[in-house]
């Protein structure tokens, strides 16, 4: 007797098998949609922070050049202390402030929770009449914001 076994792969099988790679393909989909959209959001918080990083060096740079200004025009005077920092609240530059020793600092709001500070020292009889020695963006913690807690042994 010859018997011959035969073994046949049915409709249910590839029935399956299909219903997997879809089950497969729609996770994937599903990835691939929730990387794009936080890929998305974190492009938009780089625009965000970078434009609000040019527009405070922006504004650094008119108020150093207003302050430039100032100085030129008043290079004639006797100027000490005292009458540069009366000329800047004239002005509207009353934010920066003056040391005794011709050095000045000024802070801008970058967003973010970040700020841009520049210093520098002032020499109203000589040009250049100032000279930035600090133009630093720092990063302060915000208020909601709380500290990660670490696991110390």
């Amino acid at each position: 007797m010859n018997t011959k076994a035969e073994y046949r792969i049915g409709v249910g099988a590839s029935t399956i098998l299909m219903i997997l790679v879809v089950l497969a393909l729609a996770a994937l989909s599903l990835l691939s949609f929730s990387s794009a959209r936080s890929n998305a959001a974190l492009s938009e918080r780089n625009l965000t922070m970078t434009l609000s990083y040019y527009q405070a060096t922006a504004q650094a740079q008119q108020k150093l050049a207003m302050m430039d200004a100032l100085l030129a025009d008043h290079a004639t005077d006797a100027i000490d202390t005292n009458s540069i920092i009366s000329l800047f609240v004239e002005h509207g530059l009353q934010d920066i402030t003056l040391s005794e020793n011709m050095t000045f600092t000024f802070q801008i709001d970058a967003g973010a929770g970040r700020t841009l500070r520049v210093e520098g020292t002032l020499t109203p009889v000589s040009y250049p009449r100032y000279t930035v020695t600090r133009h630093e963006l720092t990063s302060q913690t915000l208020p909601d914001e709380q500290p990660l807690n670490v696991y110390q042994p």
